[in-house]
């Protein structure tokens, strides 16, 4: 097995940082490193524009919003509707396609209100339309959609509460198409169609035979959840045909997954749509416009080995792959080239949002200092552990006859400790030993190319254990659930050489609260790089690309709600304005999620607070001390406060900046709005 490369031995600087951690692949421009040593985040058309994340953060902690926080960046939001779209018209031009290019954004991908506003606002030049996938997405999108000409498109099901609000909408003048996504909607629409007098246009969703790759492959394929087969399509013209209808369909709709890795998986699909499209057309059907799904994939981890967390192609080679496949087919059969519609909302959403939060605390697997020469009289095992470990401090054997020998001693000594003839000091004095063997063995493969098979889970053995402030199944679900790898890296220090070998888990009580994959060099590590932390100074680590689905699929376990957001607009020269600060969930809040009422907790606990001075358990200073702290604990945040961070004086205090005084850095708005769980 080819050895995955480690860390640069005679040389470490800002590129060596850049490339060790793959900043410039999965962070396309978006993100840099100063001279510093800070990670930046910038425009990537523009070097002056970016900011200094750690000063950023220093400055955040100030105004009393400590980690971990969402960081939202609406430049970025806008340079991804750009790109996209700007594909898109290249292919077309290059292709001299006669049709017109429109992109959906689905709003299950993120249903922020910030969102949905910014894809109005920044995809109005560029045609963006808008994808419901449920009643309550559809509610937003009607709300959101001002512009009567910007297109709404609706995907799964229907009932007939549903069938009548498109209805409605579509008569107010909403540029609306439902899609239909099993038979019996379209006789829902005929229905009402019947008693109103309302018909609007439709789709239909097929089931593309094509299936994708990757951890979402199911979404295509005879088997998908979602779509007609090919005689349910024929059993639906004739059906509006019969109705006099038929001028209503005007689109067609496939997706074969989320996250496609492969382009020839696209290439494949895109000839079927194609296919159908022109055959349903030749059939006397007035379709305009072709609906090619999602699947456009992001590369998570900058690396080119084949799994679902990258890609291996480029948006471009995308954009020139659907224009002109589709373009091929209609010349052939001589049919107008359609309007292209895509639902690439993990391409627009993922990079514009990241969480960022400090290592509360660390702990070490293996012994923190050199193993000592036992004393004299101590049992043989000990005696043998410490002289293979002297064999390979010096290296006087091969390296991996000392590992053979060290396993076998370890064996007998848990043996004899188990049969009580080493005692538990003992039994701590050859861990210790055993350990530091295992750590000149480690350096011994730090050096080579190629490793044996049985030494390859060595190095996981011996990374340690960094407790970051955050909750794994609240900030980032998909690793728990599907183990998606984000990017993970420390946002300063970056000039100086990481030294730690680290598995990062969050602060909850459950094992599965672990991030298990991090992004290599050729594949995936399960420890990332970062640094030994320095006392009484916080350690921020930054996790990147956690745009698309992450904001909303979390969830309270332990009780650990919401994190602080703050939306950013880069202004340059290391400035920025902060144009919304959400505010992260209480212990109230979320106690209220569950439906306890904070007030009742209170009183609950004065009660026995007072029963305790009665018994005389409490002094009345202790039992006032107590339900002082009981209170703010109430209104204070779920997560943690670090102990490295200096403490926050009051934002009434002179010379200090408060939430309602950053008109140099650009004005907040305190969102009060409810959050994602209420």
């Amino acid at each position: 097995m080819n050895r995955e490369k480690v860390l640069p031995k005679k040389k470490w600087g800002l590129k060596e940082a850049k490339d060790f951690y793959k900043i410039d692949r999965w962070g396309l421009g978006y993100f840099s490193v100063n001279e510093g040593g800070n990670l930046c985040v910038r425009d990537p058309h523009n070097k002056k524009v970016q900011v200094d994340l750690k000063k950023l953060v220093d400055e955040l902690c100030k105004r009393k919003l400590e980690t971990p926080i969402l960081i939202r960046v609406m430049n970025i939001l806008e340079d991804r509707i750009k790109t996209l779209t700007s594909c898109f018209d290249s292919a077309i031009e290059s292709c001299e396609y006669k049709g017109r290019y429109m992109p959906l954004f689905p709003v299950k991908v993120n249903q922020q209100r910030h969102v949905l506003k910014a894809m109005r606002q920044f995809g109005a030049p560029y045609r963006v339309g808008l994808e419901a996938g449920s009643k309550a997405e559809l509610l937003a999108v009607l709300a959101h959609s001002d512009e009567n000409t910007s297109l709404l498109v609706c995907n799964g099901y229907k009932d007939s509460s549903f069938v009548e609000l498109v209805a409605m909408a579509n008569k107010m003048g909403k540029n609306i198409i439902p899609v239909i996504e099993k038979y019996s909607e379209i006789e829902s629409f005929i229905s009402h169609f019947k008693e109103t007098g309302i018909m609007p246009n439709v789709g239909v969703r097929f089931k593309v035979a094509s299936r994708g790759v990757g951890q979402w492959a199911n979404s295509g394929g005879d088997r998908s959840k979602f779509g007609l087969r090919i005689l349910e399509i024929m059993r639906m013209v004739n059906r509006l045909k019969e109705e006099g209808l038929l001028d209503r369909l005007k689109l067609v709709h496939f997706h074969i997954g989320s996250q496609v890795t492969q382009i020839g998986v696209v290439k494949q699909a895109l000839t079927e749509a194609a296919r159908v499209y022109v055959e349903l057309v030749k059939l006397g059907v007035p379709l305009e416009y072709l609906d090619v799904g999602g699947g456009l994939g992001v590369d998570y981890d900058g690396t080119v080995h084949n799994t679902f967390n990258t890609i291996n192609y480029t948006v471009q080679e995308y954009a020139n792959d659907v224009i002109y496949r589709i373009q091929q087919i209609c010349d052939k059969h001589e049919v107008e080239h359609p309007t292209i519609l895509s639902e690439s909302g993990r391409f627009l959403a993922a990079h514009y949002s990241f969480l960022i939060t400090d290592i509360a605390t660390s702990s070490q697997h293996h012994a923190t200092e050199e193993a000592e020469a036992p004393v004299p009289g101590s049992p043989a095992v000990l005696e043998e552990i410490f002289g293979i470990f002297e064999e390979a401090k010096l290296g006087r054997k091969n390296f991996l006859e000392n590992y053979h020998d060290a396993i076998q001693v370890r064996a007998e000594a848990v043996n004899m400790f188990n049969l009580g003839y080493l005692s538990l000091t003992q039994r701590a004095e050859f861990e210790r030993t055993f350990w530091s063997t295992m750590l000149c063995i480690q350096n011994h493969l730090d050096s080579m190319e190629h490793i044996p098979q049985e030494l390859q889970d060595l190095e996981h053995s011996l990374t340690d254990t960094m407790f970051a402030n955050f909750s794994l199944f609240q900030s980032l679900p998909d690793s728990w659930a599907i183990d998606q790898v984000f990017p993970l890296i420390p946002i300063h220090r970056l000039n100086e050489r990481p030294t730690r070998r680290a598995t990062v888990v969050d602060l909850t009580c459950d094992s599965d609260g672990c991030i298990r994959q991090y992004v290599g060099e050729e594949s995936n590590r399960p420890f990332v790089w970062l640094h030994n932390q320095k006392q009484g100074e916080p350690y921020y680590v930054g996790i990147f690309l956690v745009g698309a689905y992450q904001e909303t699929l979390g969830e309270l376990h332990n009780l650990f709600g919401d994190t602080h957001a703050v939306q950013l607009d880069l202004l340059g020269d290391n400035r920025y304005k902060i144009t919304r600060l959400l505010k992260g969930d209480s212990i109230e809040d979320v106690l209220g999620y569950v439906g306890y009422s904070a007030h009742s907790l209170i009183n609950r606990m004065r009660d026995q607070i007072e029963e305790a001075v009665d018994s005389g358990r409490l002094e009345l200073d202790e039992s006032a001390y107590l339900m002082e702290q009981f209170e703010r604990a109430m209104k204070g945040y779920t997560y943690f406060k670090s102990d490295h961070t200096e403490p926050a004086t009051s934002i009434d205090s002179p010379g200090t900046t408060s939430l309602d005084q950053l008109e140099v850095k650009g004005a907040v708005e305190l969102d009060n709005e409810p959050s994602s769980h209420t």
